[in-house]
This record gives structure tokens, sequence and C-alpha cells, in this order.
């Protein structure tokens, strides 16, 4: 359905907006676990997040392969 007034293309551009908020927020959820299972299987090494416009693009793990 395309938009053909200007409070319903307003409309579809909040629905956008709050599943665009509700995507990041599941992002960050997901992060948070990772976090906390990392600490309790005692992760060494580093992990690289990369945000795109304010929100989480991309999560990197690096891990020592040799641990003294």
């Amino acid at each position: 359905m395309i938009a053909t007034s200007r409070s319903q293309m307003r409309n579809e551009a909040i629905a956008i907006k709050n599943l665009e908020d509700q995507k990041q927020a599941e992002k960050l959820d997901k992060l948070s676990l990772l976090m906390v299972k990392l600490i309790t299987e005692e992760f060494t090494g580093h992990i690289k997040i990369n945000f795109s416009q304010g929100g989480i693009g991309r999560v990197e793990k690096f891990e020592e392969i040799l641990k003294s």
C-alpha cells in the first residue's frame, strides 16, 4: 500500500522507526546475554562492537589461542 497523504506517510515512518528501535533493543539484549556467558566461561580476549548511525552494527569476538 502506498501512502497518499502526509499523515499516512508520517504514520508509516513512525512504524518503521519503532521496528528499527525494536531490532536494536533485541541486539542489545543478545549482546548482554553474550557478555554474561563470556564472563561465566572465563573468556580471555576482547570484543569489538561496531556502531552504525547510533545502533549496534556488528560484534566481533577475539579470543586468545594459547592461555598462560
